[in-house]
């Protein structure tokens, strides 16, 4: 009869819900292992968190620990041994059910913080719309350059991180469920969002295309990377070697965008005095190097792992144009950024040129 109880007891119990859930159930099921009144409370505080009946004050006739921060307490003459096995599994149930809680408060965090991102594109879109509109001519080429470089390196240091921050949290989050567990389908879903905000962040510094090559292509553009670095205190160079001509726009794009990045990085990281620039023309390809004399990358680096996004985004407009791309140490020290990129039929003239500053 006794173990009748008992089954009975821990089967009136939820093997899901909230604390409160819990609670309730374990302080109704009490009665059946005979006691009259139970409640549970928190040691050293006044009142109840859950009583039955609602109007009686149980009497503490037994009290046990239930779970961190919580006693159960029963009055009356009942199944002391059921009412340990009792307590023990609400106990385990009330680990579960908090467990629950926890990750789902992480997972609503991580899902508005995802929105958040996701809005953030959407106003600083909507911002470079209205540019264009409100601004005349002159205003607008001066004002658009600004405006997409910010929304570009915010993108890079903030939408970028945040997603791939995002991500890691929801792998954690998943690895700690079981694989039964209704929650995981809710991070399922949370995860695809977070990789729609990752490719939306990616496709929109990628259509960021360099307005800077509309003036003096190629060769201006880099200049005028070097004159800002020179504003910073470094001595420069540009030497432009083979024959120069007209490159293919994603060529061109993608080597004044991999100069860019390789230069802020030289200029905020490298901790050097000065950088030198080499383009040089051949029939066949076009080669960018770009190099410094500071404290270069530690030897075994991992440049490809996501936290050094720019490198990352130099590797894939390379490897796109069927490219390769090396970092390595100068001969003096400090970094050298090499690409190479395939010109596919583009052929060449004219006589070699160099220029230097």
């Amino acid at each position: 009869m006794g173990m009748e109880r008992l089954a009975a007891a821990v089967a009136a119990l939820p093997a899901t819900g909230q604390e409160a859930d819990v609670l309730a159930a374990l302080v109704r099921a009490i009665t059946y292992l005979g006691y009259e009144s139970a409640g549970v409370r928190r040691p050293g505080e006044p009142g109840w968190v859950v009583r039955h009946p609602g109007e009686r004050e149980p009497a503490p006739d037994v009290a046990l620990p239930l779970a961190p921060g919580l006693e159960l307490v029963a009055g009356g003459a009942g199944d002391r041994d059921g009412l340990q096995v009792l307590a023990v599994v609400a106990g385990k149930l009330l680990e579960t059910a908090r467990t629950r809680t926890r990750l789902a408060q992480k997972a609503e965090r991580a899902e508005r913080r995802a929105r958040e991102v996701l809005e953030r594109h959407r106003m600083q879109t909507l911002r470079l719309s209205e540019l264009r509109g409100e601004l005349d001519d002159a205003q607008q080429k001066h004002l658009l350059l600004s405006e997409r470089n910010r929304i570009a390196q915010d993108l890079h240091d903030r939408a970028a991180q945040t997603n791939f921050l995002l991500a890691l949290k929801l792998d954690w989050l998943m690895s700690d469920l079981a694989p039964d567990d209704p929650m995981r389908a809710e991070l399922e879903q949370l995860r695809t969002l977070a990789a729609q905000a990752a490719a939306q962040t990616r496709e929109a510094i990628y259509a960021l295309r360099a307005p800077e090559l509309t003036e003096g292509g190629l060769q201006g553009g880099l200049r005028r990377l070097l004159r800002a670095a020179e504003a910073d205190g470094f001595t420069t160079r540009l030497t432009v070697t083979g024959s120069p001509r007209e490159l293919p726009p994603e060529v061109e794009d993608a080597l004044f965008k991999l100069g860019q990045e390789a230069l802020t990085n030289a200029r905020k990281h490298s901790r050097g005095s000065a950088i030198i620039v080499a383009l040089r023309y051949e029939p066949e390809r076009v080669a960018l190097v770009v190099q410094d004399n500071g404290v270069g990358i530690a030897k075994g680096a991992d440049i490809e792992k996501p936290g050094r996004f720019g490198i990352r985004g130099m590797l894939e407009r390379v490897n796109a144009l069927g490219g390769e791309l090396h970092l390595l140490p100068g001969d003096e020290g400090g970094l050298l950024v090499r690409a190479v990129i395939p010109l596919r039929g583009v052929t060449s003239h004219g006589d070699s040129h160099r220029d230097r500053r």
